[in-house]
């Protein structure tokens, strides 16, 4: 987690802002899947009382105890992923020495996180330590080259897309972040601008704070009832001013704490009238703060970091609430906000500097859409398409289906430094056995999987 990469700038030159950024409280991905040669770890059977179709399944033995629904039927959790990807398509943290898909990407990547991965200066990531997937194709009906797809790849957290090869690349929005939490939050994926379908799980419960496996901290579905999303939206009155006081538990039910209008930042400061949602001082502070970065020329200067202010996280669909979680093994009260692209949390008993944080949305969305992890109690799982690597596994400027040579550029990121291995969440108490057949990398996977929209 992202409190345990704290690190000292280690350039004299460079002053690092005093900024809210935020410590690794976000709920981690388990370990991934084992390659084909791994052999699994032995498989114990988890239940819980829930109404509908009795089904068999098996989790690792992190899964723990039985849960209590109503009803008297059972039907099995699904507590860890259960269709193993293979580690020439996925390793979260990082970890994969992935090279980036394209020049674009790592731009991206580059301007705010290479400082971070270099240890030049001490603040949470804003993509992680490097590419957690190689290139992959997914499903875009909008796409001007007539393909069909385009070129993504995920990281901790977001996935970087490319909507249009043949487009500006200067251009601010030539790389974007996809819309992954109105998808988890609705179960919903865009495959174009305007259409979208079903995903076969529904929406994902996997905790949005909190360690691995809490059981505190509301899920992505705990916020369906209060987010803005194709299912339909959920506005808020303009409240500039005014305090956050609201509370939600895992249920997604709704409450009230006056205690925690003494919170520090945690007055309204601004109002989006395209959303109609309210963001506290804590975040609209972190969204529009400034500290070192790499310009176009390779130079270190002093920037807003996030140009747009919504570049990274899309706009406020719900407002912020106050929920329980358990981070580094405590319960914890944590401010919690969903935007377009990702989540917001604040922690206010974290050290200053490693207060805000965004989630790690990427991981989560790819367990989600491709490893069956987040099935909620009640529902039958499906099988999702499994995740199309791109024909080269590095695509350059062009058709994302095209194929020849791979443009490499630069090193692949999380080796030879104590930053990138120290976010690997391969580490912990999820064991890396899953069940499930391993998906094939190479003529196997024919199917494009559907995205989102920009």
């Amino acid at each position: 987690m992202d409190s345990k990469r704290r690190l000292v700038a280690s350039i004299a030159a460079i002053s690092v802002a005093s900024l809210a950024f935020g410590a690794g409280a976000m709920a981690q991905s388990p370990s991934p899947s084992p390659s084909p040669s791994t052999s699994p770890a032995a498989t114990t059977t988890s239940t819980v009382a829930a109404t509908g179709t009795v089904i068999s399944g098996t989790t690792t033995p992190a899964a723990t105890g039985t849960g209590v629904v109503s009803g008297t039927a059972t039907i099995a959790v699904t507590a860890v992923p259960t269709i193993a990807i293979s580690q020439t398509l996925y390793v979260p943290g990082g970890q994969g020495n992935f090279p980036f898909a394209n020049p674009a990407f790592q731009r991206v990547w580059s301007r705010t996180d290479r400082v971070v991965e270099e240890g030049r200066v001490a603040r949470t990531w804003f993509w992680g330590p490097g590419p957690n997937t190689p290139g992959l194709l997914e499903q875009y009906t909008d796409d001007p080259t007539g393909h069909g797809t385009r070129l993504v790849q995920y990281f901790d957290k977001s996935r970087m897309e490319l909507n249009n090869p043949n487009a500006d690349a200067s251009q601010p929005f030539f790389v974007t972040n996809g819309l992954l939490t109105v998808e988890l939050i609705s179960g919903r994926i865009q495959i174009g601008n305007t259409a979208d379908v079903a995903f076969p799980n529904g929406p994902a419960c996997i905790p949005m704070s909190g360690d691995f496996g809490d059981v505190l901290a509301p899920t992505y579905a705990s916020f369906q009832k209060v987010s803005n999303t194709r299912l339909g939206d959920h506005p808020a009155a303009n409240r500039t001013g005014q305090k956050v006081t609201e509370t939600i538990d895992r249920n997604g039910n709704v409450g009230n704490d006056a205690s925690k209008g003494s919170v520090p930042g945690v007055n309204f400061t601004y109002f989006e009238p395209t959303t109609k949602h309210n963001i506290p001082a804590v975040f609209w502070d972190f969204l529009n703060s400034s500290g070192p970065v790499y310009n176009n020329n390779g130079q270190i200067v002093n920037e807003q970091l996030i140009v747009p202010w919504f570049y990274a996280n899309g706009l406020p669909i719900s407002e912020p609430y106050w929920a329980k979680a358990k981070i580094r093994g405590q319960v914890t009260d944590v401010l919690i906000q969903a935007y377009e692209r990702r989540v917001l949390t604040y922690v206010p008993t974290n050290e200053r500097g490693f207060q805000v944080e965004m989630g790690n949305i990427g991981q989560h969305y790819f367990d989600w859409r491709y490893r069956n992890f987040g099935v909620c109690s009640g529902t039958l799982p499906g099988t999702p398409t499994p995740p199309v690597p791109a024909p080269t596994g590095t695509v350059g400027a062009g058709t994302p289906g095209a194929t020849g040579t791979a443009v490499a550029t630069g090193t692949a990121v999380g080796t030879g430094t104590a930053v990138a291995t120290g976010t690997a969440v391969a580490t912990g108490t999820v064991t890396a056995g899953t069940t499930g057949t391993p998906a094939s990398t190479t003529t196997a996977v024919v199917t494009p999987a559907p995205t989102t929209t920009p």
